[in-house]
């Protein structure tokens, strides 16, 4: 999608190949990388409160590594390692691995680690965070069959890694949540509330916030119903109780 054009008559999805969805309203997931970067555009603009909010928000720089071993790495029972100090963060396996004779490790590194390693030729970094691994291990042999580098930076559908809140932008998340014009209703974690904010759990509920938001939006539009006078019943409330919109 390239143009997203809304009123009171609906929306209208455009793609880059020239096709046309419309719709009653939207739901917009668009990560927080291609809004402040205008990969989609609105027509008409986005409210002023809104623009503002997604330029104070910021992203992490995030790297994530993977290694795959064709044997279990980790001793038994063991799904993650933490190794302070070294190039990375963490480490942890994918369980989905083990059934099949295989391990394959995500290495993560956030801010000052991850520019380090950002600035480096992928095949260089890769062999720094093995290292790490290998003395977090204590297996100085130890070598993946595969492994790649992931940023999301590079990513065209998403820009970036997750969202962060700057100084002065606690409320930013809260008003990105906020629907537009009774058409637009927004999702992803950089909507979701502070403490969920910038995780998977965040950006499922949030989705399932803003569905609801669009589905209580158009009961409250449709007609009185022709027999007994009455709209349907309206959606039940969120997961933790709290009332769908």
């Amino acid at each position: 999608m390239e143009r997203l054009e809304w009123g009171p008559w609906g929306v209208r999805a455009f793609t880059a190949d020239g096709r046309v969805y419309p719709a009653d309203r939207a739901v917009v997931a668009l990560p927080l990388g291609v809004l402040k970067a205008e990969g989609v555009r609105f027509v008409p603009e986005l409210p002023e409160e809104k623009r503002q909010a997604i330029e104070r928000l910021g992203l992490t720089d995030a790297v994530k590594l993977f290694f795959r071993f064709d044997r279990p790495v980790f001793p038994p029972g063991i799904v993650e390692l933490y190794a302070p100090g070294a190039a990375l963060e963490e480490c942890w396996s994918n369980p989905l691995g083990h059934s099949k004779g295989i391990e394959v490790l995500t290495a993560l590194a956030t801010g000052e680690k991850a520019r380090a390693l950002m600035a480096l030729p992928e095949e260089r970094a890769l062999r720094e965070a093995l290292q790490a691994l290998q003395q977090a291990l204590g297996q100085p042999s130890l070598t993946p069959s595969k492994a790649r580098l992931v940023h999301w930076r590079d990513d065209p559908y998403t820009l970036g890694a997750y969202s962060m809140a700057r100084v002065g932008a606690s409320e930013a998340r809260q008003v990105l949540a906020k629907p537009v014009g009774n058409r637009l209703f927004f999702a992803g974690e950089h909507t979701a509330p502070n403490a969920w904010a910038s995780t998977v759990h965040g950006a499922y509920a949030s989705g399932k916030r803003a569905a609801h938001e669009a589905i209580r939006s158009a009961y409250r539009e449709a007609p009185l119903g022709p027999r007994r006078g009455l709209r349907p019943s309206l959606p039940p409330p969120l997961p933790d109780g709290r009332p769908a919109a």
